[in-house]
């Protein structure tokens, strides 16, 4: 193949990619937004409800079996999650599954599934505060069979 064709073979292709790439219009009308349960939470404001050492973040997560989804996770300065999960990724206000994970080696168990978002903030809450208020444990914190249990 001679430089001339080599050229003129490139520009062919060059101008078909071009030419099936550049109109994103009609694909892009079918794409739709939805609301995520991270547009439901200011996590700034959510952490600062929280004990000393606790953030909230938004992150997308897969579980097994599922798409991806986004939750909502709150972290100790230890490694201890509390993560809030829609059951259903286009109703983030309704049922949310709520998991814990003591450390970052462990894996993550699911605790319950509660009716409303704003119930599910309440207990993750509650479970947060329970962490930091055993003044018999080192650092005054619960052990994880004391917290499940209540």
């Amino acid at each position: 193949m001679s430089t001339r064709s080599v050229r003129t073979f490139f520009q062919h292709e060059l101008k078909r990619l071009k030419d099936r790439f550049s109109d994103t219009s009609t694909s892009l009308e079918s794409v739709e937004t939805i609301e995520t349960v991270g547009d439901c939470i200011d996590p700034s404001r959510l952490g600062r409800r929280l004990p000393a050492g606790w953030y909230v973040d938004r992150e997308i997560v897969q579980f097994p079996g599922e798409s991806l989804t986004e939750v909502i996770r709150l972290t100790d300065a230890e490694g201890y999650q509390i993560t809030l999960k829609p059951v259903d990724i286009h109703a983030p206000h309704d049922s949310i599954e709520i998991y814990t994970r003591t450390s970052p080696h462990n894996s993550r168990q699911r605790r319950q599934t509660v009716s409303s978002l704003s119930e599910a903030v309440m207990i993750a809450m509650g479970i947060a505060a329970r962490r930091h208020i055993k003044p018999d444990r080192p650092n005054g914190q619960s052990t994880e069979s004391e917290i499940s249990s209540q």
